[in-house]
């Protein structure tokens, strides 16, 4: 499993999904997993799977990525022996071991401004690569698998995992003791994930001025692009352990990103009895269901009534609630480790 993601500025969902998958695949599966990575003088932004043995490409880490993704040079084999190498983060080495690589989305393709451009070249090459070989390809939605069967790759060679969950549902003290830590409102709107142009935080902002005294909070690092996030209390990254209990604190998790190729933060959140707000004719729209209430990504008027109506209603509160904790409970990691334990075996 390449992990090199996890020193990224950013590690963002892709590294914390990848994390919770190696811990699930240790947990859940008899596979033997092994992370590969570069050589780094400091510690990854994102910690490695606890439980996780390693080996290092005796390369440092940035010259790997970039000899990988640009030149196919340096084969993985010199230092790991493997039966697949799985590449989670859109980087994918040359190596005679059968190739499984994720992709996300391909938001990249559909929304080119969204991206700089030398983001949009890095991403292209790695699809094109992919496009051009016999690599598995594991996406997290029906959308992604579309997208990339809409982009060349054959369909037989696409195998649909969702992500799963499996946090615990916050205890009181929990939720107080996070809220005491970062000085939490008694009733906010949340946003979880990266601050970048995707995520339509611009929306929800506006949205939020007609939604009265209720402040939003943002949870997540910044990313890239001019995002301006007004009187938001912004949280920056906090660590994973706090994540259910902040989400547990939440009067509602709004999610108003244009398109996703997954959502992980809805099903977090719904895990926790939180009522999610996602926008229409999107993955975290099909994640959620009838547990959530899904708008037009490009309308802060009804984003802004859609909140007003969750949060002046306590049994609408407790109905989108239960209904999400259901709905939470159709997905779990263990499921998603067997289902790429069984693509593993069938690759190998």
């Amino acid at each position: 499993m390449l992990l090199e993601q996890n020193w990224n500025a950013v590690p963002g969902g892709t590294a914390r999904a990848t994390n919770r998958l190696v811990d699930a695949l240790i947990e859940h599966t008899d596979v033997d997993i092994v992370g590969v990575h570069g050589v780094h003088r400091s510690a990854p932004i994102l910690a490695l799977p606890e439980h996780l043995a390693v080996e290092q490409v005796s390369l440092p880490g940035r010259a790997v990525a970039e000899s990988w993704s640009r030149f196919d040079r340096f084969n993985l084999d010199r230092w790991v022996r493997a039966d697949v190498v799985h590449c989670p983060a859109y980087v994918m080495p040359k190596t005679q071991a059968a190739r499984v690589v994720t992709i996300h989305d391909l938001a990249f393709v559909r929304h080119p401004e969204w991206f700089t451009p030398n983001g949009v070249r890095y991403f292209t090459r790695f699809l094109d690569r992919v496009k051009d070989s016999d690599t598995v390809v594991i996406a997290p939605s029906q959308t992604t698998a579309d997208d990339c069967a809409a982009r060349g790759i054959d369909e037989s060679r696409i195998h649909v995992i969702g992500w799963g969950v499996d946090i615990a549902v916050a205890s009181q003290r929990e939720v107080s003791d996070v809220a005491a830590r970062y000085d939490l409102p008694e009733r906010f709107v949340l946003f979880v994930g990266t601050i970048e142009p995707r995520k339509n935080l611009a929306t929800l902002i506006t949205a939020m001025e007609t939604v009265p005294e209720v402040p939003l909070v943002i949870v997540g690092p910044a990313g890239w692009g001019d995002v301006r996030v007004g009187d938001a209390m912004v949280l920056g990254n906090i660590p994973d352990a706090d994540i259910a209990p902040v989400m547990s604190a939440a009067t509602v998790l709004a999610y108003p990103s244009h398109f996703e190729g997954f959502g992980l933060p809805v099903l977090e959140a719904m895990s926790q009895g939180t009522p999610v707000l996602v926008t229409e004719k999107t993955a975290p729209a099909d994640l959620a269901g009838e547990a959530g209430v899904a708008v037009s990504s490009h309308s802060a008027k009804a984003m802004s009534a859609a909140l007003n109506a969750i949060l002046d209603s306590e049994v609408e509160q407790a109905k989108l609630g239960a209904a999400g904790t259901e709905r939470a409970a159709m997905f779990s990691w263990s499921a998603t480790a067997h289902a790429h334990a069984t693509v593993y075996g069938q690759t190998s």
